[in-house]
């Protein structure tokens, strides 16, 4: 991963947390695509995604107990 990815995904984390935690209006939309940004941004990068995708689940099961 290089550093701008890594800047990125830094600055993308930063944003999903917060979102959740403000919850304006569109926050699980915008959330969604975010997270969908960081999957992307993780793909290639094995040591990242195995870092990454536990935060990503519990990020998403956030997102489906506010929405319920």
């Amino acid at each position: 991963m290089s550093y701008a990815e890594m800047r990125e995904l830094v600055r993308l984390r930063y944003e999903l947390r917060r979102l959740l935690a403000e919850r304006p209006p569109g926050a699980d939309a915008d959330a969604r695509k975010l997270i969908a940004r960081i999957e992307a941004l993780v793909a290639a990068d094995t040591e990242e995604a195995a870092v990454v995708v536990p935060e990503l689940a519990r990020w998403a099961i956030s997102l489906s107990v506010a929405a319920a």
